[in-house]
Formats: C-alpha cells, sequence, structure tokens
C-alpha cells in the first residue's frame, strides 16, 4: 500500500510536504505479532502498517525502528524511538501503528499532528 504523509503545521519548514511511504499491511493476529522481526532490513521509504494496535515490541529484530503511533483517521499522536530488544507502552488514542528505519522520522521532519492518505 502507498501511503503518503502530509505535513503537519509543527514540522520544520525543511520537511518535505508530502512524502510517499510503501507499506506492508498487518492486519491479521500472526501477522500483527511477526511484525517485522527477523527481517534483515527494511529499504528506505519502505514500513509496516500494523492494524488494531497501540503499542509494540523490537523483540527478534536486528535493528532500530521509528514508531508512528496513529489515530483512526490515520494522524501521528506519538512518535517513538525503539532500538532492539525493546517493548513501548500503549498509546493512548493510538489504534495502529507504522514502523519505519530508524531515523526516517527526523529525515523526513514527521511530527505529531501529520497525517498519512492512501495514495
Amino acid at each position: 500500500m502507498r501511503m503518503f504523509l502530509q505535513r503537519s503545521g509543527n514540522a520544520p519548514a525543511s520537511a518535505n510536504p508530502e512524502h510517499g511511504f510503501d507499506l506492508t499491511t498487518a492486519d491479521s493476529l500472526y501477522t500483527r505479532f511477526m511484525g517485522l522481526m527477523f527481517r534483515k532490513d527494511l529499504q528506505p521509504d519502505h514500513g509496516m502498517l500494523i492494524k488494531d494496535c497501540n503499542w509494540v515490541h523490537t523483540f527478534f529484530m536486528r535493528w532500530s525502528i521509528d514508531v508512528l503511533y496513529l489515530d483512526a483517521g490515520f494522524t501521528v499522536v506519538a512518535i517513538k524511538h525503539l532500538a532492539p530488544f525493546r517493548l513501548s507502552l500503549p498509546v493512548s488514542g493510538a489504534v495502529q501503528v507504522v514502523e519505519l528505519k530508524a531515523g526516517t522520522a527526523a529525515r523526513y521532519g514527521i511530527a505529531a499532528g501529520g497525517r498519512f492518505v492512501a495514495g
């Protein structure tokens, strides 16, 4: 699924106003649990959208990730950086998450209030 991030009003002026990401959707119990575990790497501008989720873990992952917590309208409500073998706490208001390679949020100026739209 190709999703575009619309820049929020509090993003840096240098941030790309609209940037596309190729997201794999995890919407079954198995795919949500597995997430990005055991993968060797994640390509730039690729990630995973995990539905019905407000917390994640990075057990058995080889690299750090940026976790974007989204509400039902695909608006970013929080962003966390997780190293391998960590567990996040549930984020209030989040019903899905996007996992991206670490540093992606900073690179594209992603901030709370940004919104993903299908493209």
